[in-house]
């Protein structure tokens, strides 16, 4: 559901981020030797939301927090950032 008033958690943003790289056919390659069983809390990771959490953290555009992604968390503008950063950087 669209739910304008609602805050972004992480995972949506990540879905959003991934479906829009997928449709464009820019999704980052590499290999950051990183997947989903890295991290804590992936039990929280929704499953439409997995495939774009896993790209994701396998092209090192997310780098997760002491070992946490907080799936269901918002983004401050500083992580939001960063990832743009790493995005673009891949």
């Amino acid at each position: 559901m669209f739910h304008p008033e609602n805050d972004v958690i992480r995972q949506d943003l990540f879905v959003m981020l991934y479906n829009i790289l997928k449709w464009a056919k820019e999704l980052p390659h590499g290999d950051s030797g990183k997947t989903l069983s890295g991290f804590s809390a992936r039990n929280l990771i929704s499953p439409g939301a997995e495939e774009a959490l896993a790209a994701s953290v396998k092209a090192g555009v997310i780098q997760g927090s002491d070992g946490k992604l907080n799936p269901t968390g918002t983004l401050t503008r500083a992580e939001m950032a960063q990832v743009l950063y790493n995005l673009l950087g891949k």
